[in-house]
């Protein structure tokens, strides 16, 4: 599960502070498929980066299946990201020097334990490059190095998959064989798929769709409420928290 909590974030430039997410609260269960749309501008992108905590928020509360993110060691949060986070970006974000199946195989060479060189070799044949494996980037089209990265996310079987507009660089062509790729993954392995988009097609085929407007939730067609849990004050007591609609 994913929990958001009244959280917010800001930039300081001088004397002004640009606001950028204000009060955002929301939770996710696990297995949903949530779409985060909003107009060029709206924060998704940022809300997007603090959920799979590559950044953290000027203040509020994010945990992820009851790990408070915000409040983690860079070293903890790479190792929290590294069980719980595949990570699909726009912009594919391969290694140009590395073959598509060493690409796929970073996740075990940066975070995970033991060899998934037949995992990655599986989940390329399942993607459709299982005779590309020894190519490297630039010999791949978009959609094919998209497809990599697709691998890339699966590879150490996160609970969590969270997609920057995975599509916004292909034709419609590719970007719908990725998205049925991320979708069948969503339903066979049963993952948490969190997806910024601002294509109208991708996000209709959500479960849930949450909107962003001037750094705030707008809209949420299927709020939320995780049950009652108990966290940790500063002074070491026990303080119960009830769980948000978004």
């Amino acid at each position: 599960m994913i929990e958001v909590c009244d959280a917010a974030k800001w930039i300081e430039n001088g004397a002004r502070r640009v606001e950028i997410l204000k009060e955002i609260s929301f939770a996710i269960p696990a297995g949903q498929f949530v779409a985060i749309v909003g107009a060029s501008g709206s924060g998704k992108s940022t809300l997007l980066g603090l959920l799979a905590g590559l950044d953290t928020p000027s203040a509020g509360e994010i945990w992820l299946d009851g790990v408070p993110i915000h409040n983690l060691a860079e070293a903890e949060l790479a190792a929290v990201r590294g069980r719980k986070i595949g990570f699909v970006f726009q912009s594919y974000q391969l290694i140009q020097t590395l073959t598509a199946l060493e690409n796929v195989l970073l996740p075990y060479e940066l975070n995970v334990e033991g060899n998934g060189l037949a995992q990655a070799r599986r989940l390329l044949g399942e993607v459709g490059l299982g005779e590309r494996m020894d190519h490297y980037p630039i010999q791949l089209s978009g959609g094919e190095q998209q497809r990599v990265a697709l691998a890339r996310a699966f590879v150490a079987d996160p609970p969590i998959v969270m997609a920057d507009e995975p599509t916004g660089n292909l034709d419609s062509v590719n970007g719908r064989i990725v998205l049925d790729l991320l979708l069948e993954h969503n339903r066979r392995a049963g993952t948490t798929l969190v997806l910024v988009t601002h294509d109208a097609e991708v996000a209709s085929r959500a479960g849930r769709k949450i909107t962003l407007k001037d750094g705030r939730i707008v809209e949420d067609t299927q709020p939320f409420s995780p049950p009652r849990k108990t966290s940790t004050r500063r002074d070491g007591t026990a303080a119960h928290k009830e769980g948000k609609n978004g």
